[in-house]
């Protein structure tokens, strides 16, 4: 049971690693960084009790807690900033990718405009 409480405590990190990569990637304000940590925090507690009604018939034992502090602390310590720069490595290519395809979709409208446009001065000129 404690390694499943150090291994609840590292992907609890994990989780929120993922909100602090997009907090970091795109701006955001008060209001949503708090709406962001209220649902953190709701589902990060209902995973605890239901792992824990599973796993102790309900009881919360203290090397639980204490487990899951220790997994989310060694998280940090070892894994978290290589993980977050990969992340963000990983949004940012998706991010420009997105911006590339974005720009190409954009140009084919234009030059679509301009042909639909040119065709209809054409059709004016004709008697």
């Amino acid at each position: 049971m404690l390694g499943e409480a150090l291994m609840m405590g590292a992907a609890m990190f994990v989780l929120y690693d993922l909100i602090r990569v997009l907090r970091r990637m795109f701006s955001h304000g008060i209001i949503w960084i708090s709406l962001e940590d209220f649902f953190f925090w709701l589902v990060s507690a209902g995973w605890f009790f239901l792992r824990v009604g599973k796993l102790n018939n309900g009881i919360i034992r203290f090397y639980v807690i204490l487990g899951m502090l220790l997994g989310a602390l060694l998280y940090y310590r070892i894994f978290s900033r290589h993980l977050m720069r990969y992340i963000e490595r990983f949004i940012g290519f998706l991010k420009k990718q997105l911006k590339k395809i974005h720009k190409a979709a954009t140009m084919k409208l234009v030059r679509h405009e301009e042909a639909r446009k040119k065709h209809e001065r054409e059709e004016e000129k004709k008697p």
